[in-house]
């Protein structure tokens, strides 16, 4: 299979859930909104509060009341319904949240049409109403045996890779990211530590006000994830993180956003190990102007290594950059690698902060297409339309074979063409909000 096959999903048509720039509230195309966000009312709600001590299960016919730090304690499971609604807020400055401790496990198994929803208690929602969803596991880190997290004080890490915190499963997580202080703020969903025996599945972190899904060291594997209208980084890894994911949007709004993708290994010592070193494939990257110029794809910094396959990465300011020398050292030992992949920005590769013996952009050995001029530019007739994103190519080139990601190993699926969706795919329907 030639290269005009590598894109046939895009020739005939992708169907992309979000639109170029902005975030909408209402139903189009393939979607839909499901019961909006926020609720404005309390009233009648179950509330939840201080540590759950024994096995739980929270249902439909219930709407549930975060309040403060609620925690599901060692050897407890907490069982969520399809269809549920959970809602959460801040009082006092104290932000609400669930957590999933060393040992408890969450079962959260939605469904496209029953999506389990985390969502603001405002009538007029906004990022950061409440703090977010933490699971924390036994699986390998980078900062140590085990270490406390910045937020909630739990403890993660440890010498399981297997780790299992439960399923989350067709979940929504809106509204996210109370800030604590200058330095601290909550994501839409916190992997600290989570081993590989964990399933996340179909997940959206939606109008977040720090990242949207951040990975903090472990093994956990993540497939069939959106990010849309982070108030930071779309999806973040540090700590050593060395899972899977496939089938990733990222959309960020015209009100905030940074990278796409933020990427470290540790910060105090780039060359910690085990290193940060995700395998991804089928990735799809869409930026919006927020007014500072500066919203930039993917940032590698501080010493990540990484595979990636069968990307897309369109209007954002910038494209790829790499900072500091031990990150420059993983390019170079091709540790860090990126493949079959569309860049489409002004500046698609940004590498002036080390020195570079690999070129990404040569497409004779990685086939991506970019505009830098030592790769193969990416033709003119590609682009982004209206709110659903239509991707159009309509040269063909020849000489260069399809990837097929199921190669990777047991985790992926076969999909060898660029990006998180292809015609006909309906895995974003129902259960997302745009």
């Amino acid at each position: 299979m030639k290269t005009r096959n590598l894109f046939t999903g895009i020739i005939l048509g992708i169907t992309l859930v979000f639109g170029a720039c902005t975030i909408q509230e209402d139903n189009i195309g393939d979607i839909t909104i499901n019961e909006g966000g926020g609720t404005g009312t309390t009233s009648g709600a179950v509330v939840l509060e201080g540590q759950i001590t024994e096995n739980r299960t929270l249902t439909s016919s219930e709407v549930y009341e975060l309040r403060g730090g609620v925690s599901v304690v060692d050897g407890v499971t907490l069982t969520i319904e399809a269809g549920t609604r959970i809602i959460a807020g801040n009082t006092g400055g104290v932000f609400a949240y669930l957590a999933i401790e060393q040992g408890a496990k969450i079962i959260a198994e939605g469904t496209a049409s029953q999506p389990i929803v985390f969502t603001s208690n405002k009538s007029t929602p906004n990022p950061g109403d409440w703090g977010g969803l933490l699971l924390a596991g036994k699986a390998p880190i980078n900062r140590g045996t085990t270490a406390t997290t910045e937020v909630a004080s739990l403890t993660y890490g440890g010498t399981d890779a297997t780790d299992d915190s439960g399923i989350l499963r067709y979940v929504r997580l809106e509204y996210t990211g109370g800030k604590i202080n200058a330095d601290a703020e909550y994501n839409g969903l916190s992997l600290y530590g989570v081993g590989n025996g964990t399933t996340l599945e179909y997940i959206q972190a939606f109008n977040g006000n720090d990242d949207g899904i951040e990975f903090f060291g472990g093994t956990v594997n993540l497939k069939y994830a959106i990010v849309t209208g982070a108030g930071d980084d779309s999806f973040d890894w540090t700590d050593g993180w060395t899972g899977n994911g496939q089938f990733w949007i990222v959309q960020q709004s015209t009100n905030a956003g940074d990278h796409g993708i933020e990427a470290d290994n540790l910060k105090s010592n780039n060359a910690a190990a085990p290193f940060s070193n995700p395998t991804l494939s089928n990735i799809t990257l869409i930026g919006a102007e927020d007014g500072d110029g500066k919203n930039e794809a993917i940032l590698f910094r501080r010493g990540t290594k990484v595979s990636i396959h069968n990307m897309i990465i369109k209007s954002f300011s910038k494209g790829i950059e790499l900072n500091d020398d031990q990150t420059f050292t993983n390019l170079n030992n091709n540790e860090l690698t990126i493949r079959n992949s569309i860049i489409d920005n002004p500046t698609p590769f940004e590498l002036s902060a080390g020195t570079a013996t690999v070129d990404l952009a040569n497409f004779a050995t990685f086939n991506n297409y970019s505009t830098d001029a030592s790769g193969t530019a990416v033709p003119a007739s590609f682009e982004i339309n209206g709110f659903r994103g239509t991707y159009q190519f309509t040269v063909a080139v020849d000489g260069v074979d399809n990837f097929d990601p199921s190669t990777l190993g047991a985790f992926f699926d076969a999909a060898n063409y660029v990006g998180a969706l292809q015609e006909g795919d309906t895995w974003t329907s129902d259960w997302t909000r745009l």
